[in-house]
């Protein structure tokens, strides 16, 4: 089915190409920026979120803050507008490349390093965001992007706090598999919550499965109930330093996990430097250990003789019966066997006869020694073929030159080398430069050790110190108080308290009295004064059930008054403040319900027309009685008297 939208041109510059996505809060299309010609994502909120201006509001402050954060990690934001019908929508970089959840179903269970090598990115550009006060809280493989050429992106950021404030459990049910516990429970969310979403994705990237499944409630259940299992109860083999990276990044209680991308950051480095390094491609020397083809018939004959000579690999005339495997397995079985001494056919001091592949079942020259060495490159008639090994150094490598040479006659060697000493070494020594830069290396990485001991051990801000009480300062104050405490490192997160008032300090991480390195970062948790709430209306409630409404909204249920009234007996009548008034969280709300007889003394109606003042009473659920003497023209209420229920009016 084709998309309305696309095709049109929002705010004469961006046009709409084609619908990418769609989501709980908007569509995303590709589009393209006209003006200067490039490729963007355009990403449109739903329609009945406009008609929210609060959410418009601070989704435009959401998307504001979205922009600052510049890394190469992350989509950025480019711009933001409105259609014609008054939708926010946001322009974004556009990534044409697969997202990790592509990269999952196609690959999973990743290795350890691969997991890791798309892990730190989305961690660089999640530090960003963190160290500017940002927090994701929708962290899933949907929203991790690579480019064309690898390169990893955090999508997505912006709207996101907006979206929960305006509608928590579409955000939560959406990505209820990645949800940490606190945000479907009652705990405060903060970068931790980004952290557990992490956890999450590496553990599905390391097993190719979330840890739980099953209804969004069962899931939401399992987050708040049950730890994380480790990967590798699932996948064997997985190394337990990444267990330990799941489990940590997944604990139920946010104290502790790490307090931030950055400090996850620092533990996936640490765990990625501790793994193996990748294999390299094989090269020339490792290539030439390969076997090639079978054994010659002169190789099986030697091997059937009791003679032991040197096998090497790549006969040009294998035989039917004998594999590869069997040529290696002959390697192997090599021996030396004595020969006739020193300058002897061939092989000096009983040195065993090398026999090269490349030659083939030709018969030995009368008075040559059988045992003489046959050099890599020759085949029928004595014909020169390409050698299998290239041309060396003699002095350098010990290797012999294979270069058409007959049997017994040897190029590029000493006949005086030691007979220990093979003709072909595949694997030389290294040279005496590698040796010193080797131990060069090794020195510096000494020295940097004895620094970094130093440093922690008894530079400046390594000694302990300890937290001091600083709530109910201000943040100003409080940073002082730590830093008079030995402590220079003070983080300062923000968050709505309906008890403390804003700009002052609820609380510190660590908490108070507690023991820390002087370098070690001690957060403050600073109010921001009461959040603000809508007013819901609750006319028409009944009393227990607006009371349950009015606490479930943030507020306070003030006073409760009964009036008469013909609606049902006990529902709510009105409310004060007003439905749709904005005020503090925890603002009390009045309610006024609904009696079916009158509440409190009637009130005077002497001096009123007797309509006036029959009118007034039965209002109130009064039932009027009326005494006019004779002659009575004036119609005017003299007097009142009750009695229950009843009020008996006087009108002359």
């Amino acid at each position: 089915m084709n998309d309305p939208r696309e095709g049109t041109l929002l705010e004469d510059r961006y046009t709409v190409r084609r619908r990418i996505a769609r989501g709980g809060s908007a569509t995303v299309y590709e589009g393209l920026d006209e003006r200067l010609d490039r490729p963007v994502a355009l990403k449109i909120m739903h329609p009945h979120l406009a008609d929210d201006s609060s959410f418009v509001r601070r989704a435009q402050r959401e998307a504001k803050s979205a922009a600052r954060l510049q890394h190469p990690n992350v989509v950025s934001v480019l711009d933001q507008g409105h259609t014609r019908e008054g939708e926010l929508y946001l322009v974004l970089e556009y990534v044409a490349g697969p997202t990790l959840r592509e990269v999952i179903a196609r690959e999973a269970p990743l290795s350890a390093r691969r997991t890791l090598d798309l892990l730190v990115p989305v961690l660089r550009g999640l530090a960003q965001a963190h160290r500017i006060g940002l927090i994701h809280r929708d962290v899933k493989p949907e929203n991790v992007l690579l480019t064309e050429d690898g390169q990893v992106k955090v999508a997505d950021f912006g709207l996101m706090r907006a979206v929960d404030e305006h509608t928590a459990s579409a955000t939560v049910l959406g990505t209820v598999g990645y949800a940490a516990p606190e945000l479907v429970g009652d705990g405060p969310v903060d970068q931790r919550s980004d952290v557990y979403a992490v956890g999450i994705m590496a553990y599905e990237m390391l097993t190719g499965s979330r840890p739980y499944t099953g209804t969004a409630l069962q899931v939401v259940s399992a987050h708040v109930s049950r730890d994380v299992p480790a990967p590798s109860g699932v996948v064997p083999g997985v190394p337990p330093a990444l267990d330990e990276f799941v489990l940590r990044a997944t604990a139920r209680d946010a104290s502790r996990r790490p307090v931030d991308a950055a400090a996850l950051l620092d533990l996936a480095l640490a765990i990625r430097r501790s793994l193996p390094a990748p294999q390299d491609p094989p090269s020339l020397d490792t290539a030439l250990t390969q076997p090639l083809s079978a054994l010659d018939g002169d190789a099986a004959r030697a091997g059937t003789a009791g003679e032991a000579p040197t096998e090497a690999f790549g006969a040009t005339t294998p035989r039917g019966d004998e594999t590869a495997t069997e040529a290696f397995d002959a390697r192997n079985r090599l021996r030396r066997e004595p020969g006739p001494g020193p300058g002897g056919n061939g092989a000096p001091g009983g040195e065993a006869a090398t026999e090269a592949l490349g030659t083939t079942d030709r018969a030995t020259p009368d008075g040559a020694d059988p045992d003489a060495t046959r050099v890599v490159g020759t085949q029928r008639g004595g014909r020169p073929t390409s050698p299998i090994l290239p041309n060396h150094d003699p002095e350098a490598t010990g290797t012999t030159t294979a270069v058409g040479a007959r049997a017994g006659r040897q190029s590029g060697s000493s006949a005086l080398r030691s007979p220990e000493i093979p003709r072909v070494r595949l694997n030389p020594r290294l040279p005496p430069l590698h040796v010193a830069v080797a131990v060069i290396l090794f020195a510096l990485l000494l020295t940097v050790a004895g620094f970094l001991g130093w440093w922690l051990g008894s530079a400046p801000g390594s000694a302990s110190a300890t937290v001091p009480a600083v709530a109910g300062q201000d943040a100003a104050s409080a940073e002082r108080a730590l830093n008079a405490a030995g402590i220079s490192n003070v983080g300062v997160r923000s968050t709505t308290s309906r008890d403390a008032p804003e700009g002052t300090v609820i609380s510190t991480d660590p908490a108070a009295s507690a023991s820390v390195r002087g370098i070690e970062q001690v957060n403050l948790l600073v109010s921001e004064g009461p959040a603000r709430v809508d007013v819901p209306t609750f006319t028409g409630f009944s009393a227990d059930a607006a009371r349950s409404a009015v606490t479930d909204a943030g507020l306070a249920v003030g006073t409760v008054t009964s009036t008469y009234s013909t609606q049902a007996v006990d529902s709510v009548v009105s409310q004060s403040p007003a439905a749709g008034a904005s005020v503090d969280e925890g603002t009390a709300v009045d309610l006024t319900v609904a009696a079916d007889s009158p509440q409190g003394d009637p009130p005077n109606v002497v001096g009123q027309s007797e309509d006036g003042a029959r009118s007034t009473l039965e209002s109130k659920g009064y039932t009027v009685e009326v005494s006019a003497p004779v002659g009575s023209h004036l119609h005017r209420v003299v007097s009142q008297r009750e009695e229950g229920d009843t009020v008996f009016l006087t009108v002359l």
